[in-house]
């Protein structure tokens, strides 16, 4: 009854406000500490072509090319995002893709990162 008598009705309070602006703060690091590890690993494949004649590692695992680029190419890496979920990688041999599920954590929705073939894709950037 007082919330109705102070005329605030459905409003978020101050504190409420204050813990959602946290949260988005922390999202939009971990988005920027998820793109910074795509970007190395885009750094280690594009090195490893140049050494091998344009080929890519091949494979569907992240964990598996990892140890293909350490230590010459990558620092050895987990193959993880900053929310703590497991990047896929898959490549042919000549293209490759690299994806992190997101906040949410489930491959395939609308806050996956990519990195395909050297340009990042998808949620690329999170609103402000």
């Amino acid at each position: 009854m007082a919330v109705a008598a102070c005329g605030r009705g459905n409003e978020p309070s101050v504190a409420e406000e204050a813990a959602a602006a946290a949260v988005r703060g922390v999202d939009r690091a971990r988005h920027e500490r998820t793109l910074n590890r795509l970007e190395q690993f885009r750094t280690a494949l594009a090195r490893y072509a140049i050494d091998h004649e344009g080929s890519l590692p091949e494979g569907s695992s992240l964990a598996g090319i990892t140890t293909q680029l350490s230590p010459r190419y990558l620092p050895l890496m987990e193959p993880q995002d900053a929310w703590g979920g497991v990047m896929s990688y898959s490549s042919d041999g000549r293209t490759y893709a690299i994806v992190s599920a997101g906040p949410d954590g489930r491959m395939g929705s609308g806050d996956d990162v990519t990195l395909r073939d050297g340009a990042i894709a998808g949620a690329a950037t999170l609103a402000p």
